[in-house]
């Protein structure tokens, strides 16, 4: 069922909701501004000279700032903002026989069911193998139900790559892309691809200023031009990654593995990962990441970050990243730990400052605002280098995560122990923007999902509706669980809150 919350903007500001500590004179050691004289020449003839303001790199200790520890009080009070909803399991995009269940494709991508007949496997395998070919050539025979395979948010809209191809072995040979209004639910099919010789698996969608980029599976980036699609040939080869959880920007992880041919009759190792391409197989020796912004406007990439790791290092649990420069916000930023010191300073290609804390997370930075929280507790600190103040919000007890969002901080867990919160940060003033249900029968579950769309902030939660349990006739054990979800996604625009 359709669920709709409808938050009207109402709010009253509370004046002596911080305490302040440690009340220091503001200062900095950021360099004025120096005017750069240039002269432009056209035709032979020489213009008036062209002032331009050159702003010199900023430099800013933890000890610059006043430091205003704010005290979080909540309200029943509706927050400055709607909270949209939409029940995404509800959506019908129809039904269509993908081209590659017919004819002569039929038996070309029919599944492998050879295990059947092995007299080697146990009772259960083969029972189960039997009802999935059962179920493929029903699938044969009757045209397949539209389901969602990636989704994107852009503002009030979302973006849906939906398929109709099931149980293919050759990949994905109907595939639309819809556009579905998020406030009324209705869909508008704006791309079809229908091509049993071809597969069209969608890894990414992105909409900025209502232009629709897509990556596909070895096919890479490509945008859409009317109904057709334009390839924008970057990185070829690569695997494209739309990173949009920092800001709301095209910024893309551009993945690689390097390759080491070996023959047919070699068998890896445990230790060693391996793949197979057009017949031949590789080892995995190592993985090729570049992180890049596509700028829309001018049409142009520009390379933020590039390196090189082993196959020990891609297969580990340790972040890869992390030392690398990442964009959050307005500025491309990084941590760095001066020589001889613990405390870590963050830097952008604007300014640095020194944070004085051991291990944070960046949240969002641009011109006049840094903003970090710790990185084993949910305690916010905000650099604001206009005021040169440093608000520092312990959020800790209401939820361990957070996302800085359109000058406010949403405050959450992927899971149902908390309901989601909305801060501002320099007042403390907390809403609580979606109050989940009381009590969910432990036994089906749910899990929530925070994203970034383009525009949007929002969450999804799913709620297990129906579960199926599969058990052993002798002791009757659980053998597996099967559920459905009902999935609601609920969502802030940016530009509401703007307006």
């Amino acid at each position: 069922m359709k669920k709709f919350i409808s938050i009207l903007a109402a709010l009253t500001l509370m004046a002596g909701c911080f305490s302040c500590s440690e009340e220091k004179d503001s200062k900095s050691d950021s360099k004025p501004v120096e005017a750069d004289t240039t002269i432009s020449e056209a035709d032979g003839s020489v213009d008036e000279p062209v002032v331009q303001q050159q702003a010199e790199f900023r430099e800013y200790n933890a000890e610059d700032f006043k430091t205003i520890n704010v005290n979080l009080t909540k309200t029943d009070k509706e927050p400055p903002f709607k909270l949209h909803s939409l029940n995404i399991s509800e959506l019908d995009f129809g039904e269509r026989m993908p081209p590659c269940k017919q004819g002569e494709y039929r038996d070309k991508y029919k599944p492998d069911f050879s295990d059947i007949d092995d007299p080697d496997i146990d009772d259960e395998y083969r029972e189960y193998m039997e009802s999935v070919r059962t179920e493929w050539e029903n699938i044969c025979k009757v045209p397949a139900k539209g389901a969602i395979q990636f989704w994107r948010q852009c503002g009030n809209d979302i973006y849906a790559a939906v398929g109709y191809d099931t149980y293919c072995s050759g990949g994905d040979h109907e595939v639309s892309i819809f556009r579905v209004d998020g406030l009324t639910g209705k869909s508008t099919e704006i791309y079809r691809h229908s091509d049993p010789e071809s597969s069209f698996y969608v890894e990414t969608i992105a909409v900025p200023n209502g232009k629709v980029y897509l990556s596909v599976k070895d096919k890479g980036l490509m945008y859409l031009d009317g109904d057709k699609l334009v390839p924008m040939h970057y990185l070829d080869g690569y695997s494209h990654y739309l990173m949009g959880d920092a800001a709301d920007r095209m910024i893309f992880l551009s993945t690689k593995n390097i390759l080491e041919e070996i023959p047919d009759d070699y068998e890896p190792q445990p230790s060693e990962y391996w793949e197979e391409r057009e017949g031949k197989k590789y080892l995995i020796k190592g993985q090729e990441r570049v992180y890049s912004e596509y700028l829309p406007d001018k049409d142009e990439w520009k390379e933020i970050a590039r390196k090189t790791y082993t196959q020990e290092e891609v297969y580990s649990d340790v972040n890869l990243d992390n030392d690398l420069p990442w964009v959050y916000g307005k500025l491309v930023a990084h941590t760095e730990k001066p020589e001889g010191k613990r405390k870590l300073d963050v830097v952008t290609d604007e300014y640095r400052v020194g944070t004085g804390i051991t291990g944070l997370d960046i949240l969002y930075a641009d011109h006049d605002r840094l903003v970090v929280k710790l990185s084993n507790k949910n305690i916010v600190h905000i650099f604001d280098m206009a005021k040169m103040e440093h608000y520092v919000l312990d959020c800790s007890g209401l939820a361990p995560m957070c996302q800085y969002f359109e000058g406010g901080i949403f405050v959450y867990a992927n899971n149902t122990d908390s309901n989601i919160y909305y801060i501002m940060p320099e007042m403390g003033l907390t809403f609580t923007i979606y109050k989940f249900h009381e009590k969910i029968e432990e036994s089906y579950g749910s899990y929530i999902n925070a994203y970034r769309g383009d525009g949007s902030f929002g969450f999804q939660q799913g709620i297990a509706i129906n579960k199926q349990e599969k058990r052993d006739p002798e002791t009757n054990n659980v053998i597996y669980t099967n559920y459905d979800y009902e999935e609601n996604i609920y969502w802030v625009n940016g530009d509401e809150m703007n307006g």
